[in-house]
């Protein structure tokens, strides 16, 4: 997963920005749903869930009516509480995927796995413990903290310091069986300013470590499955807040002396899985999009030992969210490692580089676009008033898919309701209803001419988020009730839906056989790069020559 965040100094409007792609297992649950605010009784307890990610992530009726057995959850049993936590009185609504997006307040986040040297099993688990554990005691994973934060904060602030508390009283669990690492890393943000919370289990596997830093408000950062905090100062409270084990476990392994610079990422990261640049292309690819001038290395040796890129940078210009949005459709595009480029792109230039089952060794370079993400976001956090009121103040634009396949609707922090075609995305069967499956099979389609058919894609993208812009303002300049923000942003919604269930038809048609219609059916060829790399000019010879009897006979021929 990869996440960006700009500070309010650094953005057009002055709005903080946030954002996340989900770059998940094909099985992981990529629904949005709506959960309701609601009150409780004193006394009452928050029951905790294991949180698998696979489809789907629950089941029962502790999260409101979207997530109550139905059609799309048949066969799958109800979810029973792995332990239990002191409810709060009230708690806020907001919408949910694998993780808290925004809240009703404004209070949003972004997440990344990360590797990190400890992990551990949650409560009553047994797959995924550390070495002398049989079965996990662990409450906390990211998605519930994440929850947890949407149903209880209005600070970005108040959520870290209430996530990194839960987690060390209640233990903290990574993601299971993840090559990605046990390790979590979550940006969260409010329309003040955003911060980088990150965090793995104790060595013990009932607690947690962690740290959290503040992005300067004419910053932006990015995160991209790796720790990227650095050097901290316990004594800085205005930008930082760290746990209280964060020194003496690093110092009781002899990986710290007292007196040194404490450098997070070098104490606790398991540095980049995968392969190298796994995660520190995508840090340099973003931090470079937004401060070309600073001329930042491509190449580094190991940049968990070695920090060769800045933690933040000041962008070159004012970021707007239609900027993140395109941040997330960037497969290196203009640079040495653009990915429509050479012979692995295929004679059609195509971005995409999905997984191989062969036992060639290789890996291939990781972009920040990719085609297995379930859902991609970017929230834009404004305080209520100056033209921006109540419940349209901040607002979420989603994906539901592959960013450089699926369009970003507007979905304000004020809407108490899911999106319908948002609540489908069964990772068992093809749902033409879904805002998830579409952009995938847009996807699919394509592959046959990317460079072709990928413009009408951008193109249709870029309508519909002006039209989203649009709407928006419409919405702001007018006072509307809870029902007529949710009539008018479903609407978009639906309107978006409908236009991409027909766009994959329109693609085969526009491009049928490698022809452009508009050129009444001009092959579009192949590139002459490709051709002179793919065994073209090997192949067949040309046809022989009929130059012989007949046609050309003199008398002495015998034509029989």
């Amino acid at each position: 997963c990869t996440v960006f965040a700009v500070g309010k100094k650094a953005t057009k409007d002055g709005s903080v920005l946030v954002s996340h792609s989900d770059d998940g297992d094909p099985l992981n649950d990529a629904r949005l749903i709506h959960v309701p605010a609601a009150d409780h009784p004193a006394g009452s307890k928050r029951p905790i869930f294991f949180t698998p990610e696979s489809f789907p992530r629950y089941v029962g009726s502790a999260m409101g009516p979207g997530y109550q057995p139905s059609n799309e959850t048949s066969g799958y049993p109800v979810y029973e509480a792995i332990g239990y936590i002191d409810q709060v009185s009230h708690t806020y609504g907001y919408q949910s995927g694998s993780y808290g997006v925004i809240n009703e307040h404004g209070v949003a986040v972004g997440e990344s796995t990360c590797g990190a040297m400890f992990g551990t099993c949650g409560a009553n688990q047994t797959v995924g413990c550390e070495p002398g554990r049989k079965v996990g005691v662990a409450l906390m994973s990211i998605d519930t903290l994440s929850y947890l934060a949407m149903e209880r904060c209005t600070s970005s602030r108040q959520a870290v310091e209430m996530m990194g508390q839960l987690a060390l009283q209640h233990g903290f669990y990574g993601p299971v069986d993840s090559f990605e690492g046990s390790g979590e890393s979550l940006v969260v943000a409010d329309p003040d300013e955003a911060w980088a919370f990150q965090i793995l289990s104790d060595p013990t596997g009932t607690s947690a470590i962690w740290a959290a830093q503040r992005l300067p408000d004419d910053h932006m950062t990015v995160v991209a499955n790796m720790y990227t905090i650095r050097e901290v100062d316990a004594n800085d409270k205005a930008n930082f807040i760290l746990s209280p084990n964060l020194f003496d476990v690093a110092k009781s392994k002899g990986w710290w002396k007292e007196g040194t610079p404490f450098d997070f990422t070098k104490m606790y990261s398991g540095g980049e899985y995968a392969h190298k640049y796994y995660s520190g292309r995508r840090m340099w690819r973003g931090l470079q999009m937004a401060a070309p001038s600073l001329s930042l290395p491509a190449d580094y040796e190991d940049i968990r030992y070695k920090a060769v890129y800045p933690w933040s940078v000041k962008p070159d210009k004012l970021v707007s969210h239609h900027d993140v949005m395109a941040w997330h459709r960037d497969w290196y595009a203009g640079t040495e490692f653009d990915m429509t480029q050479g012979l692995q792109a295929g004679p059609f230039g195509t971005p995409d580089r999905f997984a191989t089952t062969s036992q060639v060794k290789g890996n291939w370079e990781r972009s920040i676009a990719l085609y297995r993400t379930n859902a991609v976001y970017v929230q834009q956090l404004h305080h209520v008033g100056e033209g921006k009121p109540e419940g349209l103040a901040s607002v979420a634009w989603y994906g539901g898919g592959p960013a450089h396949y699926a369009v970003f609707v507007p979905l304000p922090s004020g809407m108490s309701t899911s999106v319908p075609s948002l609540t489908f995305a069964n990772a068992e069967r093809f749902e033409s209803y879904s805002m998830n499956w579409n952009p995938r099979h847009i996807m699919n389609v394509c592959q046959v001419n990317f460079k072709a058919m990928h413009q009408t894609v951008q193109a249709q993208q870029l309508a519909l988020e002006k039209k989203g812009d649009d709407l928006l303002e419409k919405m702001r300049s007018s006072t509307s009730s809870q029902e007529e923000i949710n009539k008018a942003f479903l609407e978009h919604a639906a309107e978006a839906m409908s236009r991409w269930q027909s766009l994959s038809s329109e693609l085969l048609f526009l491009y049928s056989g490698n022809s452009r219609y508009a050129e009444h059916w001009q092959a579009m060829g192949y590139s002459e790069q490709w051709l002179e790399k793919s065994g073209y000019k090997e192949g067949p010879p040309p046809a022989p020559v009929e130059d012989r009897c007949p046609p050309k006979c003199d008398g002495n021929d015998v034509v029989v």
